[in-house]
């Protein structure tokens, strides 16, 4: 009887219905024809389809398996940013869950000065960067000469005090450090000192600058944002002309320019609209402003008022333009930049001029306060209805601006 020759199977020979011996003998061929596969039995034809099949089932597994992968990818991030969610949900209740009754709070980033003018009196002290964001109201405020305090009312109807100044000073209040709020700061003439309480911080500074008989005139000369220390030297002593002395934020040196003559009132305002304040003068002799353009450096002059008016230069139409302005008595005629000219009756003539931006809309509101009651009585230009507020008392100095304290 012929031995069976042992060999092992090829499991790709299978596979594909061949068989991995060359020979085999009768026994071993009946015992083979039983354990031909399934795909043995098929044509040629159908073995490919047959593979084809198995080709489209592991291809299917194969995607099942990324679908899958994706899916909890996907799941994952949910999950995290539902998480995140849920920690923001949590921090915003956090105020509520220690006081029910507190307001939700909103935290928004400070903006920077827009459009502010900063008065003392019937002067303009500053004018701040116009191509900057709009800000709230402009706050009630009056600086006591008596005690050196500073009383602010904000549009909230909340109050703080400053004890800042001497008697004998003159409040420069203006943006020295650039933070969107006006800083607490005199002009001190018996030592020629200006000091200044910065907001952003709190220190206060002091540094010599100008002489006893210069009028102060603070503002953003060089468009960085920051109110410049700067004076208005009349002519005397000697001199002829009038002198402008400005402390440039943006370099921290000095420059000056001649502009004025005997009798002229400053009027320093952004004229020409480039985001720097103008050196300005009102000559009552020929009634005519004059005006260095710092856009060009060019001279511009205006006809414009009457003997015996007091200049109220502001941006009264929001074009982000100086408007020339006059007060006569209690008469304002302003012209605005755009060529017209209006006459609005206000309060009573003996009142100080304190116009400033109080409705929030971008334009200069026109404004009094009365010395002898301390009462404060605003035109709003939104929808010029009067505001009135009783706030200072008599021998206060009025000092309006944005100190969001």
């Amino acid at each position: 009887m012929a031995k069976k020759r042992n060999g092992s199977v090829n499991n790709g020979s299978i596979l594909f219905g061949t068989e991995s011996e060359a020979s085999e003998t009768p026994d071993t061929q009946a015992e083979n024809r039983k354990e031909k596969t399934f795909l043995s039995g098929l044509g040629r034809g159908e073995r490919i389809a047959a593979i084809g099949v198995c080709l489209l089932l592991v291809v299917g597994a194969l995607g099942a398996g990324l679908s899958a992968k994706i899916a909890s990818v996907f799941s994952s991030r949910n999950s995290s940013q539902n998480q995140k969610t849920n920690q923001s949900a949590q921090n915003a209740s956090l105020p509520a869950s220690l006081n029910p009754f507190a307001a939700a709070v909103v935290i928004t980033p400070t903006p920077q000065l827009s459009k502010e003018y900063i008065y003392a009196g019937s002067r303009m002290l500053a004018v701040e960067d116009a191509a900057a964001s709009a800000l709230p109201p402009t706050d009630l405020a009056v600086w006591r000469p008596s005690n050196g305090t500073w009383y602010v009312l904000n549009s909230q109807q909340q109050w703080i005090t400053q004890s800042w100044g001497l008697s004998g000073d003159k409040p420069v209040p203006g943006d020295y450090d650039g933070d969107g709020k006006t800083d607490f700061s005199v002009f001190r003439p018996s030592n020629v000192t200006w000091y200044i309480v910065a907001s952003s911080t709190g220190a206060t500074s002091g540094y010599p600058f100008g002489t006893a008989s210069d009028i102060p005139v603070p503002g953003d000369y060089d468009g960085d944002g920051k109110t410049d220390a700067a004076v208005y030297r009349p002519p005397g002593g000697g001199q002829s002309l009038g002198y402008w002395y400005i402390v440039n934020s943006s370099t921290s040196s000095s420059s000056s320019q001649q502009l004025g003559t005997s009798g002229d009132v400053p009027t320093a305002g952004d004229f020409d609209g480039d985001g720097r304040a103008d050196a300005a003068v009102w000559r009552e002799s020929n009634l005519t402003f004059y005006i260095l353009r710092s856009s060009d450096g060019t001279l511009q002059t205006q006809v414009f008022g009457a003997a015996g008016d007091k200049p109220v230069v502001a941006d009264y139409d929001g074009d982000a333009k100086a408007d020339y302005a006059m007060r006569r008595g209690n008469d304002w005629v302003i012209r605005s930049s755009k060529g017209t000219t209006q006459t609005t009756t206000w309060q009573l003539g003996s009142d100080i001029a304190v116009q400033n931006d109080y409705d929030g809309d971008g334009k200069v509101d026109i404004a009094v306060w009365r010395d002898a009651t301390g009462v404060w009585y605003i035109r709003n230009s939104r929808d010029l209805s009067t505001r009135t507020v009783n706030w200072g008392q008599a021998g206060d100095v009025p000092v309006p601006a944005f100190y969001r304290r």
